[in-house]
């Protein structure tokens, strides 16, 4: 999934690149655009899934009771819990900005 969002925002950038040096990026054009609305929102989306994506590979790898109880005994026994409480955390910020960006952008 990391390759396809990846993609997407390589063609996004090179395509609010040609805006800004076309001169066609204006404010109104950002505030009367849906197309440019909707392909943002979903830039925005896909950057939430991308990065919740990489952060929970790193959870998985490296929160588990074998790299945590090099650290110490009583780590190791609270690894999936700490795995799922950063899990969590993630989903409560990825939420949060996804919204409050959604909202500036529709707003």
């Amino acid at each position: 999934m990391q390759r396809y969002t990846a993609l997407y925002f390589l063609v996004f950038i090179v395509y609010v690149e040609y805006l800004f040096f076309s001169n066609s990026l204006s404010y109104e054009f950002l505030i009367n655009n849906l197309c440019f609305k909707f392909l943002t929102s979903l830039f925005i989306v896909l950057a939430i899934f991308h990065g919740f994506s990489g952060l929970w590979a790193v959870g998985t790898d490296y929160l588990t009771s074998r790299t945590l109880g090099f650290l110490s005994v009583s780590l190791a026994k609270k690894a999936n819990l700490i795995r799922k409480a950063y899990e969590i955390f993630f989903l409560i910020v990825g939420a949060l900005v996804s919204i409050s960006y959604l909202t500036f952008i529709w707003l």
